[in-house]
């Protein structure tokens, strides 16, 4: 691990954070503190390590649930902090467990552990900053959030909760807590499956908190988001990014029309820069949503997920989205073409009736595709280009030898000629998109520093 780090960072002394997993085994903790000392060595400023300590088998190597105090006495001397995590496979949970900062419970049986791990869960409610459930079946999850004596169990330090593979209970089984706040600081909610609740009690006092949020609009989650009016267009000001499935099985008559629905889909973190949307509607259904999307002109980047987008669709979405700059949507080539328009006159007649759009769009990143349709997404991306002023970043995940190839040869073809020296940007905008990728983390973690007060 700690050559890995060598390799993987040129200037290590500025290193300031650094995470590793350990295997339990007898000498833990010797392993703990060597691990530790190693990292200061080549990373003088590190402020903060944390330790996952993976058990394959609890019943053969137990550990504490907290550093013992000999090893908080070697550390101390590096003033270095220690995250203690806990993770495990259900083998052998030990339920007294106490003082767990991380916690994750995976199981395609959720008679196997499920109920000791909401036990300790609770146990922990205290000091739990990140907690993952995923489990494929129903499991009664109630007592997350209930006592023994009636009461409900907050968890003050919670920041990320994760629950996948859950199957909603019949919501008359779930108690209702109208003035209990469990989950008052999540900053990540992700909802895999369905709202595992009867009712909002994940979401109460945490609108001002909640920075990235992903579920799925199945019948119960949604009816609970509207019932409950669990977003407004003001309610969540520091939602950075929101991600939302379409389930496959979703009632056709929960909405009346395609547009209703994705009113509804966009109307969850409204103020949201980021938009992730999986499996949305296909076909001319999408063709009628889009200018939705202009009712929420914030949204800087957007991801479709499983939906294939002609170059007229990709501009009426650009022309709605004044402030987007990054899209991730596959294609389905050019389409129709304008009735009298020839293929070499294309780069002419999108300049004279779309340029200038979508100003601030500089990528269009798309999945894989066929060979075959290499060459038509090439052409798809240069015809954008040439509406969009400041787009100079196209990926293709794959075929990206061909794409490039394809891409230097039609830039000098009939049409396209006249505006080589603009479009020649394209070849090059992989290298200027790494360097605001750089740019960008480098700012995140100057200001991160700054609000902790490095």
């Amino acid at each position: 691990m700690v050559r890995s780090i060598k390799i993987l960072f040129s200037l290590p002394e500025e290193l300031e954070e650094a995470a590793g997993n350990v295997i339990a085994s007898p000498d833990i903790e010797s392993n703990i503190a060597k691990f530790v000392q190693r990292i200061r060595l080549i990373a003088p400023m590190m402020k903060k390590t944390t330790i996952s300590v993976v058990s394959l088998d609890f019943n053969r190597y137990p550990f504490p649930a907290q550093p013992s105090n000999d090893l908080i006495a070697q550390l101390s001397q590096y003033a270095i902090d220690i995250d203690y995590g806990f993770y495990f496979w259900p083998v052998a949970i030990d339920q007294q467990l106490g003082g767990l900062r991380s916690l994750e419970y995976c199981s395609n049986d959720p008679t196997d552990g499920g109920e000791q791990t909401v036990q300790l869960a609770r146990r922990n409610a205290s000091t739990l900053q990140l907690l993952k459930i995923d489990v494929h079946g129903s499991v009664d999850i109630t007592g997350l959030v209930q006592n023994d004596d009636g009461g409900y169990v907050q968890y003050p330090c919670l920041l990320t909760f994760k629950l996948y593979g859950l199957q909603s209970l019949d919501a008359r089984r779930l108690p209702v807590f109208p003035g209990a706040v469990p989950f008052p600081n999540l900053r990540r909610l992700d909802i895999g499956y369905e709202n595992p609740f009867g009712d909002d009690t994940v979401f109460r006092d945490n609108a001002t908190t909640l920075e990235y949020l992903s579920l799925n609009t199945s019948p119960v989650t949604a009816r609970i988001l509207r019932e409950y009016r669990v977003f407004t267009p003001v309610s969540h000001p520091n939602l950075q990014q929101v991600s939302i499935g379409v389930k496959s099985d979703f009632e056709l008559n929960t909405f009346d029309t395609d547009v209703d629905h994705m009113r509804f889909i966009l109307s969850i973190g409204a103020t949201a820069p980021v938009r992730v949307i999986r499996d949305p509607l296909t076909g001319p259904g999408f063709q009628s949503v889009i200018p939705v999307f202009g009712e929420h002109a914030c949204i800087q980047v957007l991801k479709l997920d499983n939906i294939r987008l002609s170059l007229w669709d990709v501009i009426a979405l650009v022309k709605a989205l004044p402030l987007l700059s990054d899209l991730h949507t596959s294609f389905s080539g050019i389409g129709q073409r304008p009735r009298g328009v020839v293929k070499h006159k294309l780069p002419a007649y999108v300049i004279a009736n779309y340029a200038p759009a979508g100003k601030r769009l500089r990528c269009w990143q798309f999945p894989p595709a066929p060979t075959d349709d290499v060459k038509h997404a090439v052409r798809c991306v240069l015809l954008l280009a040439l509406v969009c002023p400041n787009f100079d970043y196209a990926a293709i995940h794959t075929n990206s030898e061909l794409f490039m190839a394809y891409m230097k040869e039609m830039i000098t073809t009939d049409g396209f000629r006249p505006h080589a020296s603009r479009l020649r940007r394209l070849l090059f905008g992989g290298w200027r998109n790494e360097i605001r990728n750089v740019r960008a983390v480098l700012a995140a973690e100057k200001a991160a520093r700054a609000s902790r007060g490095w």
